[in-house]
């Protein structure tokens, strides 16, 4: 079944995906995901903390703010998308969008990423939850950017994506 992320990166450079079983209904599964806060994934704390110490080397000054991003597209208790464009391999801002700038987007230099949750019902009150972040660049400068970036945050990237998951099942199990 095709996701709402296939409208905005239906072929990524890169990808990740991950998924959990909650025990819970589907719409307690879906507040749980509304509801998540940066402090709800303690996991993520030292990855961003890094981030931060790199970004002091290479800059001078801390990376103000986790890139923001903007809801592309949302299907209420089953999937909600949102989308970020950026220069991530500088430790640099991300730009803050509408959903037709992103859409449109394609200045040179640039990744493009959505990152999402899918609810899929499984019945006896169990809730798959999957979350799937995908990247796609602008140029190939960037694509080759991007690809040295993937390969040293990945393994991070999955954990914060895992965290995340945890958070959401434990807030879900809780209501």
């Amino acid at each position: 079944m095709p996701t709402l992320a296939d409208r905005y990166i239906p072929v990524p450079e890169h990808a990740e995906r991950h998924s959990i079983v909650i025990r819970a209904p589907r719409e307690r599964v879906w507040a749980a995901v509304q509801d998540l806060r940066p402090s709800d994934i303690k996991a993520a704390r030292p990855l961003f903390a890094a981030r931060d110490v790199i970004s002091r080397l290479l800059h001078g000054h801390a990376q103000s703010d986790l890139p923001s991003f903007a809801v592309l597209a949302e299907e209420p208790g089953r999937e909600v998308v949102h989308g970020v464009v950026g220069q991530w391999w500088r430790l640099g801002a991300a730009a803050n969008l509408t959903v037709a700038d992103f859409e449109t987007f394609d200045s040179p230099g640039y990744g493009k990423a959505t990152f999402g949750f899918l609810l899929t019902d499984l019945g006896g009150g169990r809730t798959r939850l999957t979350t799937e972040t995908r990247v796609v660049t602008t140029s190939p400068d960037a694509r080759r950017a991007m690809a040295r970036y993937w390969l040293v945050i990945r393994f991070g990237s999955g954990l914060v994506r895992r965290a995340m998951l945890g958070a959401v099942k434990r807030r879900a199990a809780g209501r």
